[in-house]
């Protein structure tokens, strides 16, 4: 009966060890798959956590404190009376929305400025219209500091101060987007064009006198010698002599009988509008035809005339002086 009984224990012993072992794999593999599901559910959500708490910013440094910006803004907002978006186009940067005159972009960025969004100018601006524009990035000049103490917290926003140097306002803008080091080379491409295009107008015109002058609605704008983005073409860049008695700053608004005080050689117009009454009644007063540089013909009309503040404006301006100026 014994040697019947111990086959029979140890069979029973093997099967209930076997029986053990398969409800631990059972429940190890249920924990597997419990832990692959809680992994795959946790994983699902923090990819989308850490973009978004580690999204890459810059600290800007602008006029007035310190603004984190986007590495690489997508939306650029632009809000300036001159045109500071010829500086985003020259280093490859397409703005979402500017300011535009009568809802039309300035002359020399027509084509690059074709599908952004076109703001009117105005000295005062709602936030809230701003807001629903959602930008990622806003760049303002130092006019609008009502509008950076409303929206600074809510958006990254760079203060440019319209100043005498262009070339600091261009980087700042560059500086805003990422694209200081493009920046820089903007600025030393031109210089070297404008050092070339200078040489041969200059070997042209010698000693001879220039002014620039803008007809306005009600007055005459001269351009002083500095402190503006005008007189650093004409001066500067390209290396004319100055009129005598033009103001040293950056130039003052006259009448028709001021313009006795100045008989340059050449005459830079830059007017904006080539028509009106008041334009008309200049360009046919006595005092007008009085001056020499109207006398001999060397009123020369560009048709760039935004105010150089941006390369783009600037390069075209430089050809379309040496054109006017470098006669065969």
């Amino acid at each position: 009966m014994k040697k019947l009984l111990a086959p029979l224990i140890l069979l029973l012993l093997l099967l209930m060890v076997s029986a053990c072992g398969n409800t631990t794999n059972s429940g190890t593999e249920e924990s597997g798959e419990e832990q692959q599901a809680a992994t795959e559910e946790q994983g699902g959500e923090e990819p989308a956590a850490t973009e978004e708490e580690t999204e890459e910013t810059r600290t800007v440094e602008h006029l007035f404190g310190k603004a984190e910006v986007p590495a690489e803004p997508k939306k650029v907002v632009l809000l300036s009376h001159v045109s500071w978006e010829g500086s985003l186009v020259s280093v490859g940067v397409k703005p979402y929305a500017v300011m535009a005159y009568d809802n039309e972009f300035p002359p020399h960025l027509t084509e690059e400025l074709q599908g952004v969004t076109a703001l009117p100018y105005a000295d005062e601006i709602n936030s809230e219209e701003i807001l629903k524009l959602d930008p990622d990035l806003l760049i303002i000049s130092d006019r609008y500091k009502p509008l950076y103490d409303q929206l600074s917290k809510t958006i990254p926003t760079v203060v440019v101060e319209v100043g005498g140097d262009w070339k600091e306002d261009h980087l700042k803008v560059a500086e805003a987007v990422g694209k200081l080091d493009e920046g820089e080379k903007v600025i030393e491409d031109l210089e070297k064009e404008a050092e070339e295009i200078g040489a041969s107008i200059r070997e042209k015109v010698g000693e001879e006198t220039f002014m620039a002058v803008s007809i306005n609605k009600k007055d005459i704008r001269v351009y002083g010698r500095n402190n503006h983005a005008t007189n650093a073409l004409l001066f500067d860049d390209i290396g004319l002599k100055p009129a005598e008695n033009i103001p040293e700053d950056f130039g003052e608004n006259i009448s028709i009988e001021g313009l006795a005080n100045y008989n340059p050689d050449h005459i830079i117009d830059v007017t904006y509008f080539n028509s009106g009454e008041f334009y008309d009644s200049v360009t046919s007063g006595e005092v007008w035809n009085s001056l020499n540089a109207v006398k001999n013909g060397n009123v020369h009309t560009l048709t760039t005339t935004w105010g150089f503040w941006d390369p783009i404006e600037r390069q075209k301006g430089l050809e379309e002086i040496k054109e006017l100026l470098v006669k065969n």
